[in-house]
């Protein structure tokens, strides 16, 4: 087991668990966080040992997702840290080992969309995906302006993304974001049922999804790209100046 500041990866078996584990800020991602994430599935890409790997939350949350405190008065700057998302998000679209994330509780932004770039996702009946990227004065990000119209429809897409309509597990379900819905009493269980696809041909595996992903990468990287351009501009933009003002207004009344 290795513990990077709040990042928990665990090898068993042939099956990477990687846990964010931040439950003071709800599983809040940080730079650092996505740096971890990367250089892990970095390694892990090469390594045939590693067939699969899982992505869960540690506690109640799944992740409440970009950590705007830090965003917005770390010590990286806005740049840095756009650049380190970017890498993560098409380090997760490269990733050519199975990729299983377990939505332990809510997924809050790049939550919600960092799972529907994995190859399955399993939530717990607990488990809620909210996208407040407008009222925030953001953008749909992770290729969420791709994934999301194209698992959930573009009707349900915009009301998700666009009315911030969050989706509880059993929709998600009904939509085809999550496979299969899990009890929460169950989900470690669950996780642990999991290993057994450890022993799955992993030179095999990779060439199935090769397969599925060639129809995807590029539409899906291309998307990134756009998507950072965005966000430099909502980022410089009064209307998000204005939401993070309001938001650290609240959290200070808590």
């Amino acid at each position: 087991m290795s513990n990077n500041n709040y990042i928990i990866s665990n090898y068993r078996d042939g099956i990477r668990t990687i846990t964010i584990k931040r439950p003071e800020r709800k599983n809040a991602l940080c730079t650092s966080m996505y740096q971890t994430i990367t250089r892990i599935l970095t390694e892990d890409a090469s390594n045939d040992r590693v067939v699969v790997t899982i992505i869960t939350g540690y506690g109640s949350y799944f992740s409440s997702g970009n950590d705007i405190k830090a965003a917005m008065f770390g010590e990286i700057s806005m740049n840095e840290g756009l650049n380190s998302f970017k890498e993560l998000v098409n380090t997760l679209i490269n990733y050519p080992k199975l990729l299983i994330a377990v939505v332990n509780g809510p997924a809050v932004g790049i939550g919600a969309t960092m799972a529907a770039l994995c190859d399955i996702v399993y939530a717990a009946d607990t488990a809620v995906f909210d996208t407040p990227f407008v009222k925030l004065g953001l953008c749909a990000e992770a290729a969420s302006s791709y994934t999301f119209p194209q698992i959930l429809g573009r009707s349900k897409a915009s009301e998700v993304i666009l009315l911030n309509h969050k989706l509880n597990a059993q929709e998600a379900h009904q939509f085809g974001l999550v496979s299969r819905v899990i009890p929460q009493s169950a989900l470690d269980e669950f996780i642990v049922e999991l290993r057994r696809y450890g022993k799955l041909p992993v030179q095999n595996l990779i060439r199935n999804k090769r397969l599925i992903m060639s129809n995807f990468k590029r539409i899906l990287c291309e998307c990134n790209e756009r998507e950072i351009d965005e966000l430099i501009v909502c980022a410089q933009s009064e209307e998000f100046v204005n939401a993070v003002t309001t938001f650290m207004h609240k959290k200070s009344k808590l």
